[in-house]
């Protein structure tokens, strides 16, 4: 059979880091390539803006998770980015004795690994929630900070899922997390605003639809969130499989944003990067209504009220003004009604509201975890999927997507 002539060897569907990293593996080996997105920015969860604060402010990822094994850690160092460790100033305001509130959260997992592990048959899955026990005054707070960084309420969060990351220091980036992925993107041949609407798999090549007309490649990298997927804003022929399908359904966006308050610096009376923790006491149906604060991030001033789950998707659908009032009024509580003469502006950053991300990022509901490794299967021979969703070990991470993306590019280069 002949092989039909094409206008592009690959064509990468998302310029986040999934999308980046394969487009700079593929053109490394030779391949005539193009990168579309949808959005009109570059780094899909990942990117830093510095016109809303006039500093580095990351609107999505900004912890550079497991340092010893993160990739992007060391390109970041290689660029010649100010990369450090996080700090480990952790305040807790109010608390009375020289208790350890991660102790607590610390016997969560552990009676949840415990009873994971007690059993052989690898189909056996439980919901976090399963192994929380209340601890008095401080349970709201302790059911946050057990839940916060998987984006979603106890009920929902896969221990199996959970079990399979690993761990490891995290670190910051001074210049911000997407400096590095912009940085990446640098003379890629990437389209923004150029959303695709349809992906079509024939013999021996791919046609893809695009607001700018078609075009055709041998095989296509597909990187758009799993809530992209799930919507269907691509149409697919043939259809997604039927175990594809069923894997969107376990393998869902969860919700975390952080709410940004701008101070002058030396209004905030804690060291650059601290975190800090004070007693919650609001709750809707057993949810907590608050969160943990990441304080003067990079010594700028900037204060981040960082929430996960039901409690984060209810601020990111309230008016931005209501989230902000309530950061605001939170961290006040906390140093004193003198903050707020210091209050300079606040930002709401709206992942759930974005159309082309839906989200923050992937988790598995109980007994999903498995179906990451589907989401990973090629369709109809010369498309591929990439994304944070697909990593084992590095799920929900920008170093995961990036990741992913290699491995798709590898998997790209086949014949």
């Amino acid at each position: 059979m002949t092989t039909p002539v094409t206008d592009y060897d690959t064509i990468i569907i998302g310029a986040g880091a999934a999308g980046i990293s394969a487009a700079r593996a593929l053109r490394e080996a030779g391949q005539k390539i193009l990168c579309l997105e949808a959005s009109p920015h570059i780094g899909g969860r990942a990117r830093t803006d510095r016109d809303i604060f006039g500093v580095p402010f990351d609107l999505g990822a900004h912890w550079l998770h497991s340092g010893h094994i993160n990739k992007l850690k060391t390109i970041g160092q290689e660029m010649g980015l100010d990369i450090y460790k996080t700090p480990e100033t952790a305040i807790t305001i109010g608390l009375e004795d020289d208790d350890d509130l991660w102790d607590p959260v610390e016997e969560v997992f552990e009676r949840g690994i415990e009873k994971l592990t007690s059993t052989s048959n690898a189909n056996v899955d439980f919901a976090l929630a399963e192994f929380f026990e209340a601890h008095g005054p401080w349970a709201q707070t302790i059911k946050m900070m057990t839940g916060l960084s998987m984006a979603r309420d106890l009920d929902q969060i896969s221990l199996r899922d959970l079990a399979s990351w690993a761990e490891g220091e995290d670190w910051f980036c001074r210049e911000g997390f997407g400096t590095i992925i912009s940085n990446l993107a640098r003379d890629l041949p990437i389209r923004c605003n150029v959303p695709v609407t349809e992906i079509i798999a024939h013999p021996g090549h791919v046609s893809v639809t695009t607001s700018e007309g078609p075009l055709t490649a041998r095989k296509v990298i597909v990187t758009v969130s799993v809530g992209v997927l799930s919507a269907d804003v691509i149409r697919f022929d043939p259809p997604l499989d039927t175990e594809r399908r069923r894997a969107l359904d376990h393998i869902t966006m969860g919700d975390y944003h952080h709410t940004a308050l701008m101070f002058a610096p030396e209004a905030i009376p804690l060291e650059a990067d601290s975190w800090l923790t004070y007693r919650i006491d609001a709750e809707k149906n057993g949810i907590p209504q608050g969160g943990g604060f990441l304080c003067n991030a990079g010594g700028t001033g900037l204060c981040n009220l960082e929430t996960g789950g039901s409690f984060s998707r209810d601020l990111q659908d309230a008016p931005p003004e209501e989230a902000i009032g309530f950061a605001l009024d939170t961290l006040v509580d906390q140093f004193g009604s003198d903050l707020r003469k210091h209050f300079i502006k606040g930002y709401v950053p709206r992942w759930r509201h974005e159309p082309f991300v839906r989200g923050s990022y992937s988790g598995a509901m109980p007994g999903g975890s498995a179906y990451r490794e589907a989401l990973c299967q090629p369709h109809a021979d010369h498309v591929l999927f990439a994304g944070e969703a697909m990593s084992r070990g590095q799920q929900a991470s920008v170093n995961g997507a990036y990741m992913e993306g290699q491995r798709a590019a590898t998997e790209a280069l086949l014949p």
